[in-house]
């Protein structure tokens, strides 16, 4: 095989796990879980290596999934020497708010059709009534700690986001109330 089509092949590659090397972006499309954070977060830090002062994009499109997956990504993108510029795209429920609301502030957008939503953390808790009960103290701390990260990068205090997470029905909300509450800057246009 050429150079060529060795290069063509690694960049197809990337594309088809999310990465788009030279254009500096990673989509999150789907569920979080440990495999799509992992593929998101070897990309930050591929893009990054490659240029630390420029900014990557990333964009999630997720109905939300596993919440220590989801603090992983969060870590890295705070930790990361690159810029990270979110764009909330389709649905971002559930844990998903987080991952664009961590964005450099001033960087973080929704797609004007953006469907957002937070809920109550659940888990599947099997065993002991011991096992259970402290399973669900972990869960309760884990939604604690999702809510005063929130509280941290919008314009809404803790008591706000640990009133949603309380609610036993899905909060539901659009990308003008997620630019309200601070999850995101702006509404995204880049067309003029």
């Amino acid at each position: 095989m050429t150079d060529r089509r060795l290069q063509a092949a690694g960049i197809e590659s990337a594309l088809d796990r999310g990465v788009d090397i030279w254009g500096r972006r990673i989509w999150l499309h789907g569920d979080i879980t440990e495999e799509t954070i992992g593929l998101v977060i070897r990309g930050l830090y591929l893009i990054s290596d490659l240029d630390p002062e420029r900014p990557i994009e990333l964009y999630v499109s997720s109905y939300g999934g596993e919440i220590d997956a989801t603090f992983a990504l969060h870590d890295v993108t705070r930790t990361i020497r690159a810029p990270i510029h979110t764009v909330a795209l389709g649905t971002c429920m559930s844990a998903a708010p987080l991952l664009v609301a961590c964005g450099t502030p001033g960087h973080r957008f929704a797609s004007p059709n953006a469907l957002f939503m937070l809920h109550t953390g659940s888990f599947g808790i099997e065993g002991s009534v011991a096992n259970v009960r402290s399973t669900a103290d972990a869960i309760r701390e884990r939604c604690a700690r999702m809510d005063r990260l929130l509280a941290e990068y919008t314009q809404r205090p803790y008591r706000h986001w640990s009133q949603i997470s309380r609610r036993l029905e899905d909060s539901y909300f659009d990308a003008e109330t997620a630019v309200e509450w601070g999850i995101v800057d702006a509404i995204w246009s880049e067309k003029d």
